[in-house]
């Protein structure tokens, strides 16, 4: 009976000091990188132009995402990148003049089978002429961008090799640099979804802190949220004093379908990792039903769930909760 009484008093005291340290935002370092903005994460979205406005809508216009995700292949034709950028430019401007800024994932691959690396032949000047109208694309936005040249470096997917794929990145951030284009360049790693590579082992691929503004990584899976890969490359990024930006992530096997039990097992734990990690300046969202894009683009993601923040109530409520916070920026407060 004395336990309990003296007990519970001691928990009330306790307990918002628990509740506060969850809510505590630090302030973020500032490495001078291109695009860094001083303090905040920069919030961003996608992975197509209908899931990024769906997620917009939901989440309401003083919290729409700053950054816009999307795709192009370096090694595919001219044709194909001039329609990109056409249509990139298009989308953008629906929008506003100024935001929100694209996030684009740069890749050098012969297509969707592993193994169809291209990086070799970007390094030799074999896809100059879509490097040129990658360039002349950029130009036409006219506003900022962050490039993930070759991202998920590592993965097998995508077949590169340390030296082609440094070779590459350079060739092509020199080109970015000599255009004067207001640019990031960044170097994206698939974290712990390419198995538990050390980061001497990534760095490897890495191409040196004079051709890269930002490191990136993406989170997939509920484990790699606190995998000693995730926070050996955090620390890594801080000693190279470059700014982090999530590329990738969403709640890969979970999804939203289970409300308060997909918040705890992968968003709470997310969040928590942005907030207490200052070295992270950007994150992305991808808002797909995944089964659908599975099914659509025939990659293996059958069941991975479905990712859509508007799908769930209380995720919803949650999410809104989480990036309302100060620390986050959103399309109004920057660039």
């Amino acid at each position: 009976m004395f336990a309990g009484l003296f007990l519970a008093p001691l928990f009330l005291m306790i307990a918002p000091v628990a509740h506060s340290a969850e809510l505590e935002f630090p302030p973020r370092a500032f490495h001078h990188a291109l695009l860094e903005p001083p303090d905040g994460v920069l919030h961003g979205a996608g992975q197509d132009p209908v899931a990024f406005r769906d997620y917009s809508r939901a989440l309401g216009p003083s919290t729409r995402p700053a950054l816009f995700m999307t795709y192009i292949n370096l090694a595919g034709s001219r044709e194909s990148i001039e329609r990109w950028g056409k249509n990139l430019t298009q989308e953008l401007e629906s929008w506003d003049s100024r935001s929100p800024v694209p996030q684009i994932g740069l890749a050098m691959v012969a297509g969707k089978d592993t193994g169809g690396g291209r990086d070799a032949l970007v390094a030799e000047g074999g896809c100059d002429e879509q490097l040129e109208a990658f360039v002349e694309a950029l130009r036409a936005l006219g506003r900022p961008a962050f490039i993930r040249i070759g991202y998920e470096f590592e993965g097998s997917w995508n077949g590169y090799q340390p030296e082609s794929y440094k070779r590459a990145f350079i060739r092509i951030a020199r080109r970015l640099r000599q255009a004067k284009l207001d640019v990031a360049t960044v170097w994206c790693s698939a974290g712990a979804s390419a198995g538990n590579a050390s980061t001497a082992r990534m760095l490897e691929f890495y191409p040196g802190d004079e051709w890269v503004d930002w490191w990136g990584i993406d989170l997939f899976a509920e484990h790699e949220l606190s995998s000693p890969v995730t926070e050996e490359f955090l620390s890594a990024a801080s000693h190279h004093a470059k700014p982090v930006m999530i590329g990738e992530s969403t709640p890969r096997l979970i999804g939203v379908d289970r409300g308060v039990e997909s918040w705890k097992r992968w968003f709470a734990p997310y969040f928590r990792l942005i907030r207490r990690h200052p070295g992270i300046k950007a994150f992305c969202y991808i808002n797909w039903e995944w089964r659908e894009w599975s099914d659509r683009l025939g990659f293996p993601w059958h069941d991975w769930g479905d990712a859509r923040i508007e799908r769930n109530a209380e995720v919803l409520q949650r999410y809104r909760e989480e990036i309302r916070r100060a620390g986050y920026l959103h399309a109004h407060e920057w660039p």
